[in-house]
């Protein structure tokens, strides 16, 4: 499954404009709610907030936070928030920069010691943008690791390309982050958080171990077949965080309660003032950048919409817990969505689908598959056909499957990635057919494709594939990314 986030994003907001209210909110409000209970039939769980016209229409919890004994999920269940937690780090350092500690000009050369030639350049700004060239990871989340030893990865490890000069996302870009943080602040990362971003915004329920959460209110999270991950707070921890891996680029804590009073704070100037929010969304850019098209800001992704208005918008997953957080700032329009259960790819497009549901006059969404035993069983099946008798047969069998029955396209998708890590690109490229031949409109299923043909160094299917996951999702930043790349 992709850990890396789709890329599509905006300028600045003003929050000032008024583009005119969401219409016919009250029967949007009852098709969403009808929706969602949908969804909950055939296996979404989490929590779910949705604001329109600047009130909350909805804040409700589906499925279980923890299954084995019933307990159902609420507003006030804790999840992992992911990736979003770079929107904090990123606040973070505009604080600190209006307390006069640092400048986002600033060399990282100022903060760390041996820095090597090669990353001597390497501004604040360039971490907070993505366009270090700095690799994504250096280690797996949960890893023990000290401060001195994660750094001494970060230091020896090869840029994938000049200092400023391109975007790709890095994890420990956000960590260095962390760490500056705390240096400049002499506290630490959860405690400067604590004091300057989220007591002003009253939110009690946020953090890595500062709130001394109920245990039962955090979620179990869930993977395949609904096999127990376990809690956050079970994984092995550096005291009260966890090791630099995560820290700082992900793994907080919150609730979607929580999250909706970030959001209310940020539209004021207690947290950020007004020439810090500009620069937290609009940022210096590239000179190959445009503002009219999507961009990475601070923490944020920031697009137009096709309604002339704008959009504020990240997420974040470990492959079990998902966040998805999006501000549609000019309509008073707020999505925020949080899964202890992420892998049907189908509810990581959860605020997309709601906010067509909103924003387009009738609009259906289609409801997934169901993530049952009767499809997950199935889905093995065609693997082993796939795999013992070719595709041909995997998709005859398909045509034949019995009714009310289908294939569910994590799987298929999971065990793909299995084979491509292995580099038997032949098994990793039938199932990966066999998924766009069930779902002909899934973008995330030619996308897999075009990844598997690019591993295996065929660019003109590669190509193909990846255009094609464009022509499905135009937001599809990955395949944005990887047809640049192939076509240099």
């Amino acid at each position: 499954m992709k850990k890396k986030i789709i890329l599509t994003v905006m300028i600045m907001l003003c929050y000032t404009i008024s583009f005119g209210q969401v219409k016919n909110s009250t029967k949007k409000t009852k098709q969403i709610n009808t929706y969602l209970t949908e969804l909950e039939k055939v296996g979404f769980s989490g929590i779910v907030l949705v604001e329109i016209n600047g009130k909350v229409a909805i804040s409700k919890g589906y499925g279980f936070s923890d299954k084995a004994n019933l307990i159902k999920n609420k507003p006030s269940t804790v999840l992992c928030i992911g990736s979003i937690t770079k929107q904090f780090t990123a606040t973070a350092i505009l604080k600190l920069e209006m307390q006069g500690k640092l400048s986002t000009d600033d060399k990282i050369t100022k903060y760390f010691v041996n820095v090597p030639i090669d990353k001597s350049n390497i501004t604040i700004h360039d971490l907070l943008r993505h366009q270090s060239g700095l690799q994504s990871n250096v280690g797996k989340d949960y890893d023990k690791i000290s401060q001195a030893e994660f750094l001494d990865k970060v230091m020896n490890s090869k840029l994938l390309f000049e200092v400023g000069k391109e975007f790709s996302y890095s994890n420990i870009g956000y960590s260095l982050l962390g760490m500056i943080i705390e240096k400049t602040s002499g506290k630490t990362y959860e405690t400067y958080l604590y004091d300057n971003l989220w007591k002003p915004a009253q939110m009690e329920m946020t953090g890595y171990s500062r709130p001394m959460f109920d245990k039962s209110k955090i979620a179990i999270g869930y993977y395949k077949y609904d096999k127990i991950w376990g809690k956050p707070t079970d994984k092995e921890w550096d005291k009260t965080a966890p090791y630099w891996h995560l820290t700082a680029n992900g793994g907080v804590l919150s609730t979607t309660e929580d999250m909706y009073k970030w959001h209310k704070a940020l539209k004021g100037e207690n947290i950020l003032s007004k020439d810090a929010k500009n620069k937290l969304y609009h940022p210096k850019i590239r000179t190959e950048e445009n503002y009219n098209e999507p961009i990475y800001g601070y923490g944020w992704d920031v697009a137009p919409t096709n309604r002339n208005t704008k959009r504020y918008w990240h997420n974040g997953s470990n492959n079990i817990f998902f966040a998805d957080f999006m501000i549609y700032i000019d309509e008073d329009v707020t999505l925020i969505m949080l899964s202890n259960k992420s892998h049907q790819t189908n509810f990581d497009k959860l605020n997309f689908e709601l906010s067509k549901m909103i924003f387009e006059n009738n609009y259906n969404p289609i409801i997934p598959i169901a993530d049952n035993e009767a499809n997950q069983k199935y889905s093995q099946n065609i693997i082993e056909i796939i795999l013992s008798k070719g595709i041909e047969a995997g998709k005859e069998s398909y045509k034949k499957r019995p009714a009310n029955t289908n294939i569910l396209e994590y799987i298929l998708n999971a065990k793909g990635y299995d084979f491509l890590s292995q580099k038997n690109y032949e098994k990793a490229i039938n199932l990966f057919i066999m998924n766009t031949f069930a779902f002909p409109k899934s973008a995330n299923a030619f996308d897999s494709l075009g990844e598997s043909y690019m591993n295996k160094g065929d660019k003109t299917l590669a190509i193909k594939h990846y255009e094609k996951s464009l022509e499905l999702n135009p937001n599809n930043g990955n395949a944005k990314d990887m047809l640049l790349e192939l076509r240099k």
